[in-house]
């Protein structure tokens, strides 16, 4: 191949990419990573928030699939039981049980105490993991995949905070991690939306390893939303997400991608440089290695989606030029919808 070197866009400095040719078990030993740096991309407007995204999510709930545990009344049901409107089963009433919790219909047929025993609906306690690797750094005819994301994760924390669940955030760029512990309180959105705004992306891709971390520290089944481009090794991401799902969370991730990542709409020979690892650099002719590439990230794509229904973690994946909240929206819908089927079938 004859390596070629010219300038891309005006108003864009020299593209920065990976690329990567098949192994020999037809996975991807180092996933094809498109980056771009684009001036101003790493700062968002003031207002962290898009009110049009808000205003088509505002209206769903983003409810757990699972049973999970918590201490406060909220609308996620736990393995407690309680005194919320969703019956589990009767037991005989014993010496100091509410007597309002006799089911007194039942008594009249079986001369006999009982009492109603339910699901306690309680607060859920989930934590949004954002990747901040440099590979997040991506961004050309859209904003970057980092900048997607920190909007994806304020959008969701308002809206799981609006539902008086707790939120809790972790953020790892390289060796920079950022933590903040989930509380339900509404004023702790300003905390999220603070780290979210600070935060900036660099540094090697340290996704699984902060996966692995945050398991250890949670002692209550609940949720974890991941955003994340995956491209990592998937089978360490998929052994953290798994030790999560073992450990009875919800796990959602949402893999963000630019659309050039996607489609290689590259006309012109350039150099590709790889963010993660400072200095190398690569001509190519895009041309000449489209159809090898998309073959590439199809099949790395096929892996994770088979991964991540083997563990049965919820994958969405997103484009960086989709609108936000059509993108969100349609997923809750989605989500809502499969609740209600399971629901239907164990009944």
């Amino acid at each position: 191949m004859k390596w070629l070197k010219e300038t891309l866009l005006p108003r864009v400095q020299p593209l920065w990419a990976r690329f990567s040719f098949p192994n020999g078990n037809g996975g991807m030993s180092r996933v094809a990573r498109t980056a771009l740096r684009f001036r101003g991309s790493s700062d968002l407007p003031d207002d962290l928030l898009d009110p049009s995204v808000l205003g088509k999510i505002g209206g769903l709930e983003l409810i757990a699939k699972s049973v999970v545990d918590g201490v406060m009344s909220g609308k996620h049901r736990s393995t407690h039981k309680g005194g919320c409107s969703e019956f589990a089963e009767h037991r005989l009433y014993a010496q100091g049980d509410d007597i309002r919790l006799i089911d007194w219909r039942l008594y009249a047929r079986s001369d006999r105490y009982y009492i109603k025993q339910f699901d306690d609906e309680t607060n859920l306690r989930a934590w949004i993991v954002v990747d901040a690797s440099a590979s997040m750094q991506f961004g050309m005819s859209t904003v970057s995949k980092f900048d997607y994301a920190r909007l994806a994760a304020a959008c969701l924390a308002r809206l799981l905070l609006r539902q008086r669940d707790s939120i809790g955030l972790m953020i790892d760029a390289g060796r920079q991690r950022k933590v903040i512990p989930p509380l339900p309180r509404a004023n702790h959105f300003h905390a999220l939306a603070d780290t979210l705004r600070k935060a900036r992306a660099g540094g090697p891709t340290t996704l699984s390893s902060m996966l692995h971390d945050l398991a250890g520290k949670l002692h209550r089944r609940g949720m974890v939303i991941v955003f994340s481009d995956c491209l990592c090794d998937l089978n360490d991401l998929t052994k953290s997400l798994h030790l999560l799902r073992l450990r009875g969370h919800d796990v959602l991730l949402f893999q963000i991608f630019a659309p050039e990542e996607r489609s290689f709409e590259f006309r012109n020979p350039a150099t590709f440089e790889d963010l993660e690892k400072i200095g190398r650099r690569l001509d190519v002719n895009p041309r000449a290695i489209r159809r090898r590439y998309i073959e590439r990230v199809e099949a790395f794509m096929s892996e994770l989606r088979a991964n991540m229904a083997r563990i049965d973690c919820d994958l969405v994946t997103m484009t960086t030029d989709r609108d936000l909240g059509d993108a969100l929206a349609y997923y809750l819908h989605r989500r809502a919808a499969s609740r209600k089927r399971a629901a239907a079938t164990s009944g």
